[in-house]
């Protein structure tokens, strides 16, 4: 049960990390990214290593280097997933890029630990890992169809809507952004026994996933810190970090970091808790989560004002499904 609490609680931080960088104009893309993914994915797991458990969770790097270097690799793959996504928004559109790039996370990331031998699940509960993608999976095709319903409502202009071969090359880099993207839960499974190690040198259980989340995520990082870097390099736009009105900035930035990595940590503490398949239907319940949460963000913050009864419908549906869908994937790690 607590397990479940956690993954929950990790789904609802992950659907929140954007929320701090909404109306930010003084900052471009690349230099909120580009704060956010340092301190996500390098400072944060590091400093926090170095701070809690440097003698039980970096040894375990040393002491496994060879699976320390697979588990990074994964996050390399992760991190080249994340700049195709924001490839796919621009040619594709928020509303079908979120419902197909998740959708496909969702699917590769928990069936993914299963095809590459790091978890088992037996036949009866795979039937229900199934079951709660196959609704997931309906309730991101509602959602999609509800978001481009309000953006028509509300008289804006779609993105993707060039020549069919175009329109074919941009879902065919929001699928392969979903597989990459995905690669985060399979690194995390495949490195279980880095915090295995861990817990057995002494460290505890809320801090033994670092140990994974260490090599993930400075794979991850080199992407996501270094593409921006270059982009702002390029535009000679290192000067808007500098400027004393920016203090704000830097903290609503950081704090997207703090609410993405705090989900990533809960995520690892509460998959462990849920036993050998909760890298499996513990990524399906986070993803589920973190789509209600980030739905729930967009109705608070005004975005389907003026947008008509029909995509309202529509994102109530979707909500349904999206509930029904954490039903039965948390639902079945219940205690009987």
């Amino acid at each position: 049960m607590s397990g479940i609490i956690a993954v929950i609680l990790a789904g609802f931080s992950n659907g929140s990390f954007p929320a701090p960088a909404k109306g930010i104009t003084a900052w471009k893309w690349e230099h909120i990214w580009l704060v956010y993914s340092y301190c996500a994915m390098a400072l944060l797991p590091v400093g926090l290593a170095l701070a809690f458990g440097h003698r039980t969770i970096l040894q375990q790097l040393f002491r496994y280097p060879g699976l320390a270097e697979k588990v990074a690799i994964f996050g390399m793959l992760f991190g080249i997933g994340s700049l195709l996504f924001g490839v796919s928004l621009v040619r594709l559109g928020m509303a079908i890029t979120n419902a197909l790039v998740n959708g496909i996370v969702a699917f590769c990331g928990s069936l993914g630990p299963v095809l590459i031998g790091s978890v088992r699940v037996r036949s009866a509960s795979l039937s229900w890992l199934i079951g709660g993608l196959v609704l997931l999976a309906l309730s991101l095709v509602m959602c999609a169809a509800a978001s481009v319903s309000r953006d028509r409502a509300q008289g804006a202009e779609g993105s993707g809507s060039g020549p069919v071969s175009q329109s074919i090359g941009a879902v065919f880099i929001a699928v392969l952004a979903g597989i990459m993207s995905a690669m985060i839960n399979i690194g995390f499974a495949y490195g279980a026994p880095l915090a295995t190690a861990a817990r057995d040198a002494g460290c505890p259980l809320i801090l033994a996933s670092v140990a994974i989340w260490v090599p993930v995520l400075l794979g991850g990082a080199i992407f996501n810190v270094g593409y921006p870097a270059y982009v702002i390099h390029r535009r000679g736009e290192w000067s808007m970090f500098l400027s004393s009105n920016n203090m704000l900035l830097w903290v609503r930035a950081s704090s997207m970091g703090i609410l993405w990595f705090g989900a990533i940590l809960l995520y690892g503490f509460g998959a462990s808790m849920m036993g050998s398949g909760g890298a499996v239907y513990g990524w399906a319940v986070i993803i589920t989560v973190s789509i209600l949460t980030s739905n729930g963000w967009g109705a608070v913050t005004g975005e389907w004002k003026n947008s008509g009864a029909k995509p309202k419908v529509l994102m109530w549906l979707s909500t349904v499904l999206l509930v029904s869908s954490l039903v039965l994937l948390a639902g079945h790690h219940l205690p009987k």
